[in-house]
């Protein structure tokens, strides 16, 4: 039988014959398939803007942000008087005569018109170098008047620098580009807070050293009346 009689009986059987390589589309698959890729999409843009805000919020917890908080490292001490720039009480008299070391130069010229208005004699018993309790008393008594005296001044001058210094830092707050500047200022201020404590403890160090002073002065004009009164 010929090919030609194949076909034709085929056709009047109702057969149709399929086309060889012809691409069949399902529409169900296609549509599963187009809302697989679909959401696949969505979800790659979704992880673009996680990775951007990991990546955002890494800079804003990471790096030197020493310009923002820079700026108030200088509220505590800064470049006026500091407690620690003052000598020790019993080195305030060489020789005779006052040196404060590298003080502020404003803060010794107040003290030293100070002294000088006083007209204070060396020793109560005018010699040079006495080693008699009372002159001793009194050197003591002495030194302590020039350093609570240079607290006092140089204090005064950094509570007015302080004040400004914290005005201007007041403005700074909230200014900051992300949370690691708000950190960053923050640390600075809580060491700025403890500096400023610092110079307090020193002040109030110096006032029991004038009590101390005043008691040694005491002790001593007691005793020496004890010695005057002896009877020998």
């Amino acid at each position: 039988m010929t090919r030609s009689n194949i076909m034709i009986l085929a056709l009047a059987a109702g057969i149709a014959p399929a086309a060889a390589d012809i691409p069949v589309i399902d529409k169900t698959n296609y549509a599963v398939a187009r809302d697989t890729a679909e959401k696949t999409g969505k979800i790659l843009d979704t992880n673009k803007e996680i990775l951007t805000t990991v990546e955002e919020t890494l800079r804003a917890v990471t790096g030197d942000r020493g310009s923002e908080a820079g700026s108030l490292k200088d509220l505590a001490i800064g470049n006026g008087f500091s407690v620690s720039s003052m000598p020790a009480f019993d080195q305030l008299l060489k020789g005779g005569a006052a040196d404060f070391g590298s003080l502020d130069s404003k803060v010794v010229q107040a003290v030293t018109v100070l002294i000088n208005g006083l007209q204070l004699v060396k020793s109560l018993s005018g010699k040079e170098g006495s080693s008699l309790s009372s002159d001793k008393s009194y050197e003591e008594l002495m030194k302590t008047v020039m350093g609570v005296s240079a607290l006092i001044t140089g204090s005064q001058q950094a509570v007015e620098a302080r004040r400004s210094a914290l005005e201007t830092a007041g403005g700074e707050i909230g200014k900051a580009e992300d949370i690691k500047g708000s950190i960053d200022q923050n640390t600075q201020l809580q060491i700025q807070t403890g500096l400023t404590l610092n110079e307090m403890i020193g002040v109030l160090n110096g006032g029991v050293q004038s009590l101390h002073a005043e008691n040694q002065r005491k002790l001593t004009d007691m005793s020496n009346t004890k010695k005057a009164l002896r009877y020998e």
